[in-house]
């Protein structure tokens, strides 16, 4: 008997172990704990401005890894919270590439 892995919708058989206690999902990336360290940058508006500006106006930029929050910036114009939050993805990609051999 097969088991399928405890991750909601995924259907994959758990491989067997040879130790300890017996797995319950099918990989790392349904593991509950591996949804909870990826990094997200979010680009949103308030619901409402406390300058008077409209709030379509007035973007935050703010960074989400499970439920904890940091807000990097607020009170951005679109340009610039589109701008920042993309150098933020760039960043925080190239964090988690190997490192690469030096040239010579």
């Amino acid at each position: 008997m097969k088991l399928l892995c405890a991750a909601d919708g995924c259907d994959n058989p758990v491989p067997p172990t040879k130790r300890g206690r017996p797995a319950i999902y099918c990989g790392p990336t349904c593991r509950p704990s591996f949804k909870d360290k990826s990094l997200v940058v979010e680009v949103a508006h308030p619901d409402e401005s406390k300058d008077g500006r409209p709030v379509d106006r007035s973007w935050t930029v703010r960074l989400r890894r499970g439920k904890r929050v940091v807000v990097v910036a607020a009170g951005l114009g679109w340009p610039s919270a589109s701008a920042l939050s993309q150098e933020l993805n760039d960043f925080f990609e190239i964090r988690h590439r190997p490192k690469e051999e030096p040239i010579g």
